[in-house]
């Protein structure tokens, strides 16, 4: 078996051989992750309780508010320049390094102010400052750009799958000790501490050093320049994304926040699928629109098919089996997690689609279109929830997702008409089961790279 393997991976050109790798590389921390996730979650959910976790979740949720500040939308626009100037590697390194600390210094403060604003729980104020903090350990996110931007992920696969080891070894130790909830706030910085730890050292093994890393001012304003509509575009991403935990907490309960934080635990433990393909063949997408537009928008279509396939795979059986998967996981307290999984599940193939197309808006330089997307989107899901949440609660917020969702990544590209052809191949994606002979294609271009 492993030498029929060896002779299909001759036969792949060495580009694909090599996002192949990585993909499988980031897959198979990813599936770790989401193991390990399940069973340490699991475990840390039902011994919380549906108050205290949906504390802990509000607290993660309105520092995520924030979150697009300190990261200053920087990740696809240094990946980009990364592979297209490769000789300018330590400047735009050392620049996104302290563009995104100086961010993280200003998105702590805001937070700090906030949280006593709009929180008059003080235990909820010390969480949501806690975890603030971690925010600014994310800077040394530059590291992970340039292994992406290598097509290198496994080194830092292997470094975040020991650092998950680790914490979760320290939340079993936690829940057998009996600590309380502000231990499990601590445990959330030290994690993003010994990320950053753990992606300086594998760095360093790779023959490189932060410390020649130099910060331009130039390369720093011809960064923000492209990227302040990321910027506003992350910050409308976080509100439709955590604003219906955030609402959830200050319109209903702990509880039922806790049950809806459980329920899209579950539902967005998929999303690390769209996001290791597409960041492991963004790459090849950019040297395919150098070489063809037809290969460009060929790839791009087996892209959107390949995300629906997988997200519709992911969504009907969790429909179906969603209550019974989530009593026996956490138990009976959390039988509206299930109700509410059945139709936050449905966001999945909008989600899936939406990361890919947010590869051709890169790659068209459509930052701007990006930002009005998610801006409408976010409008859409805070109305929805205003009017949904007081009468529905974690229900009405998994209709309110779904709903935006699709107006901000599939919705919106079918009206605007410079975007329309993308419009219409995401809606064939998500039509895919029902192209026969395009199945039947893709079938035979797998058979023929197997056989």
């Amino acid at each position: 078996m492993f030498k029929k393997l060896a002779q299909v991976n001759q036969k792949l050109s060495p580009e694909l051989r090599k996002v192949i790798g990585n993909i499988g590389w980031l897959s198979v921390e990813k599936i770790f992750t989401m193991v390990m996730s399940l069973f340490v979650g699991v475990y840390t959910i039902r011994y919380l309780g549906t108050e205290s976790f949906g504390k802990l979740s509000y607290g993660v949720s309105f520092v995520s508010l924030f979150e697009a500040i300190a990261k200053l939308g920087l990740d696809g626009i240094v990946i980009r320049n990364l592979v297209q100037k490769e000789e300018s590697t330590q400047e735009i390194l050392g620049t996104a390094f302290v563009l995104k600390l100086i961010g993280s210094s200003v998105t702590i403060v805001l937070v700090g102010c906030a949280a006593f604003t709009f929180n008059h729980d003080s235990q909820l104020r010390w969480i949501i400052l806690i975890i603030a903090v971690g925010l600014l350990f994310s800077s040394f996110d530059a590291i992970d750009y340039w292994f992406q931007s290598k097509v290198k992920s496994g080194a830092i696969a292997i470094t975040r799958s020991f650092q998950l080891i680790l914490s979760s070894l320290a939340r079993i130790l936690f829940i057998v000790l009996g600590l309380p909830l502000i231990a499990f706030v601590w445990l959330i910085l030290a994690d993003v501490i010994l990320k950053a730890i753990g992606m300086i050292w594998i760095y360093t093994k790779s023959d490189r050093s932060i410390l020649s890393w130099k910060f331009n001012w130039s390369k720093a304003i011809e960064m923000l320049k492209d990227s302040w509509p990321l910027i506003f575009s992350g910050l409308t991403i976080a509100l439709y994304m955590k604003i219906d935990q955030v609402m959830l907490g200050n319109i209903t309960s702990n509880e039922e926040v806790g049950n809806y934080a459980a329920a899209v635990r579950l539902s967005e433990v998929w999303y690390f699928i769209p996001m290791v393909i597409c960041s492991s063949v963004f790459p090849a997408i950019l040297r395919a629109k150098i070489r063809s537009q037809h290969e460009y928008y060929f790839k791009l279509q087996q892209l959107y098919d390949l995300m629906a396939w997988i997200s519709l795979l992911v969504a009907i059986p969790m429909t179906f089996g969603s209550e019974i998967l989530m009593t026996t996981l956490l138990g009976e307290p959390y039988r509206r997690a299930g109700e509410i999984l059945s139709l936050h599940i449905w966001a999945g193939p909008f989600v899936f689609l939406g990361v890919a197309v947010s590869q051709w808006w890169m790659a068209e330089n459509l930052t701007k279109f990006s930002a009005i997307s998610t801006s409408l989107g976010a409008g859409t899901n805070i109305v929805l929830n205003f009017l949904l949440i007081p009468s529905y609660g974690g229900v009405g917020a998994a209709i309110a997702t779904i709903i935006s969702y699709a107006i901000a990544s599939h919705v919106l590209c079918l009206i605007c008409p410079f975007t329309f052809k993308t419009g219409w191949m995401l809606t064939k994606a998500l039509f895919v089961p029902l192209r026969i002979s395009k199945n039947l294609t893709y079938l035979s271009q797998l058979k023929k790279y197997i056989v």
